[in-house]
């Protein structure tokens, strides 16, 4: 079997090994090396031999996740690191002078370090890292620094399209104490970077992005975090529960006023009604600024439950009055009304149920009538007002329902 040839990556693993035979730095190469660069340094001075010059701030922004967006204090919480790079004029050395030695690494509180604060975070301006962190130097004076923080910052919260909405929240820097003409931010990415990153069950990155803003008294940058909610946990548990709790309030036209069933039928889907908006109003965001368009849906829903009950109601009333004799217009118009669209479904010119007949269609209107007034009873009018009614709340009920579906998951 022929040999195969080495990788890339083996010659330079094989040349780093001999490197490392040929040439090995002791503790005191690296002591003596420390003891050169700080010899006249001083932490409280910019690290740049022209004072007059700026030093450059490159800040990236590394997330690991999403931990929660908060709707009611309207905070978003992440976790990550930022990249911050630099160059100090003060830490440069020739390798070949100190036994090939390229890179030290320093605690951050030894060196100068900017002043990088998060400007509109939830608690104290407080200094970045900590006493643990170490900084990469190497010989070019480059720093390299990693400081790692979960970051909790205000974001404007837009509940309007729940649980289909959007929020963009930024996560902004600045340099607190340096003007721009001191240290001056750039960026070397378009956004934000990921780093092992972990998915939120409700919340999902739709794009992220940086900007940089600079002016002759401060210099900072904005990291913008677009986030799309995931809706069907809602969809499941309480859109769908609320859109069935309404049909079935709309069932109570169907049941007879004679099975002695309709009242509390419509009472009992009420109730279960206004028991769920109870449960399901502990889920739905706490925002002032703003109303949920699924929070309007949601009372609607309740008053056509309650018109449902005041209706039912008047029904059961008007359905055992005895004597018909003096029954107003309006109702004679509801049973008119009633028969015309049955007429209308059948297919048909004119229709009945135990009611009335037209005979002779050259009568005069007059007559038909009088006619049609003497033979209504109060149980054709609730009859009407069961038919009526089911398809009218139906098709508002519908209505609203498509309403709310293409509105929230349009925008």
């Amino acid at each position: 079997m022929a040999r195969l040839a080495p990788s890339f990556g083996h010659l330079v693993f094989i040349l780093s090994l001999l490197q490392v035979s040929v040439v090995c730095q002791t503790p005191d190469n690296v002591n003596s090396l420390l003891t050169n660069l700080f010899a006249n340094y001083n932490n409280k001075i910019r690290p740049v031999n022209d004072q007059s010059l700026p030093i450059v701030l490159d800040v990236s922004m590394f997330l690991f996740s999403v931990n929660a967006v908060d709707e009611v204090n309207e905070k978003l919480v992440t976790t990550g690191f930022l990249g911050l790079t630099w160059t100090d004029d003060l830490l440069q050395w020739d390798p070949t002078l100190q036994n090939e030695i390229f890179i030290i690494f320093l605690p951050q509180k030894d060196i100068w370090k900017p002043d990088l604060v998060l400007k509109n975070g939830f608690k104290k301006l407080t200094e970045m890292g900590g006493d643990f962190y170490f900084l990469s130097i190497s010989n070019f004076g480059d720093v390299y620094w990693y400081p790692y923080e979960v970051f909790e910052t205000r974001c404007s919260i837009d509940i309007t399209y729940f649980p289909y909405d959007k929020q963009t929240c930024n996560v902004t820097f600045i340099v607190w104490s340096y003007s721009a003409d001191e240290v001056i931010i750039t960026k070397s990415s378009g956004g934000i970077d990921f780093y092992e990153y972990e998915e939120n069950s409700v919340w999902t990155i739709v794009s992220t992005d940086s900007d940089i803003k600079k002016d002759s008294y401060e210099s900072e940058i904005t990291f913008t975090i677009t986030l799309q909610r995931k809706p069907r946990y809602y969809v499941m548990n309480m859109i769908l529960p609320v859109v069935c709790l309404g049909l079935l309030s709309l069932l109570v036209f169907i049941v007879p006023a004679d099975a002695g069933e309709k009242m509390s039928y419509s009472v009992t889907v009420f109730l279960a009604f206004a028991v769920f908006l109870t449960i399901i109003s502990a889920e739905l965001p706490v925002n002032s600024e703003s109303t949920s368009i699924l929070s309007f849906y949601l009372v609607l829903q309740l008053m056509i439950g309650a018109l449902v009950l005041i209706i039912s109601s008047i029904q059961l009333r008007l359905h055992y009055r005895k004597s018909s004799r003096g029954m107003s217009k309006f109702f004679v118009a509801i049973v008119r009304i009633d028969q015309f669209l049955r007429c209308v479904k059948r297919y048909r010119l004119c229709c009945k149920k135990d009611v009335t007949t037209v005979e002779n269609f050259d009568k005069n209107e007059e007559e038909q009538s009088t006619e049609l007034e003497a033979a209504i009873e109060w149980s054709d009018v609730t009859n009407a007002i069961d038919f009526l009614c089911f398809w009218f709340l139906l098709l508002v009920n519908v209505g609203l329902t498509m309403f709310l579906f293409l509105y929230i998951t349009g925008s």
